[in-house]
C-alpha cells in the first residue's frame, strides 16, 4: 500500500475498551500531564521510548535518557526501508520484524512496575490473524504475566488480559475489542494498540487507533508487581510469539491523557512525547 494510503487505515475502525477494576467506578479519568494530579496519583514520567530504527549488536536504544534498552532475541530483527522502491516501515523507517518462532525483545529489568499508574505503548501488524494466540506487549511475573497486549486467535481479535495476582492459574480480567478486526494486510499500518492502568481510579483501558470506544466494569481486582523485564512479541511464560512488525513501543509511569494516545498513534516518530 502507498504512504497517501496510510493514514486512511488509521482512522478506519478505531475503537477502545475501558475495564473499570476495582470499587470506584465513579471515578474521574486521569489527563496524563494536562492537568493536575489527584492525591495518590503517579505524575507522568516517560520510562522508554524505543522507535526500532536501529539495533547495533542486537541491542534496540531506549530513547530515554538512562532508560533500558531492549535486546534482540531470535531472529527478530531491524527492517529498515533505505528507499521508495521498498515496502515502507511502519513509522519513519524501521521497524521490528518478528516471524513469530521463537523471536522477541526485552528489557532486563520492568520499565513499570504494574503495581501502580503506567501506560505501554506500541502499533503492531500481523502477518496472519490465524490460529495462533500472538503476544505484541507483556509483562511478566515469575508464574503468570501481569498484563498481556494479544491477539487472541480464539476471537480473532485484539485484547488485554489482567491476572489478579502472580500465580499460573489465577483469575483473569480480559476485555477484548469488539469493534474492530486487527489489520493484517501486509502493506497496512497495522493498528496501534495503547494500555493505561489508573490505579487511584482502579481503572484499565485499552485504546485502538487512539480512541476510546466503550467501558466495561469488573469487580474486586488487584493489582501486583511485575519482576521479568517488558517482553516485545511474546508472553515469557505462556509463549504466544508474535509475527508480524511492531513499532513505536512506549512505556511511562503514570496515566497518559486521552489526548496523549492520540499523538502516539500519529504514523510519525514523537521523539519529544
Amino acid at each position: 500500500m502507498h504512504n497517501g494510503h496510510r493514514a486512511a487505515f488509521v482512522a478506519l475502525g478505531a475503537a477502545v475498551l475501558s475495564l473499570t477494576l476495582g470499587t470506584l467506578p465513579g471515578a474521574a479519568h486521569a489527563a496524563g500531564h494536562e492537568h493536575g494530579g489527584r492525591a495518590g496519583e503517579t505524575a507522568l514520567s516517560r520510562e522508554g521510548y524505543w522507535p526500532m530504527e536501529e539495533a547495533p549488536g542486537g541491542i534496540a536504544p531506549n530513547l530515554e535518557p538512562g532508560g533500558l534498552p531492549l535486546t534482540l532475541n531470535g531472529d527478530a530483527r531491524i527492517y529498515r526501508a533505505e528507499d521508495i522502491f521498498q515496502d515502507a516501515a511502519l513509522v519513519d523507517q524501521g521497524d521490528l520484524r518478528l516471524d513469530g518462532d521463537g523471536d522477541w525483545a526485552e528489557t532486563s529489568a520492568p520499565p513499570v512496575a504494574g503495581d501502580g499508574s503506567f501506560t505501554l505503548a506500541a502499533r503492531a501488524r500481523l502477518t496472519a490473524a490465524d490460529a495462533r494466540t500472538q503476544t505484541v506487549l507483556s509483562l511478566p511475573g515469575s508464574e503468570t504475566d501481569r498484563l498481556a497486549i494479544r491477539y487472541q486467535a480464539a476471537s480473532g481479535k485484539w485484547e488485554v488480559v489482567v491476572a489478579t495476582k502472580d500465580k499460573a492459574k489465577a483469575p483473569r480480567v480480559v476485555v477484548t475489542e469488539e469493534q474492530a478486526l486487527p489489520d493484517d494486510d501486509p502493506y497496512g499500518v497495522g493498528d496501534h494498540l495503547a494500555v493505561v492502568f489508573d490505579a487511584p481510579a482502579h481503572e484499565l483501558r485499552l485504546y485502538v487507533n487512539g480512541q476510546l470506544a466503550d467501558t466495561s466494569v469488573a469487580v474486586d481486582t488487584t493489582s501486583w508487581t511485575a519482576s521479568g523485564g517488558l517482553q516485545v512479541g511474546r508472553s515469557a511464560t505462556h509463549g504466544d510469539y508474535f509475527d508480524g512488525t511492531v513499532d513505536e513501543v512506549r512505556a511511562y509511569s503514570g496515566v497518559a491523557s486521552p489526548t496523549m494516545i492520540s499523538q502516539m498513534s500519529a504514523l510519525t516518530g514523537l521523539p519529544h512525547l
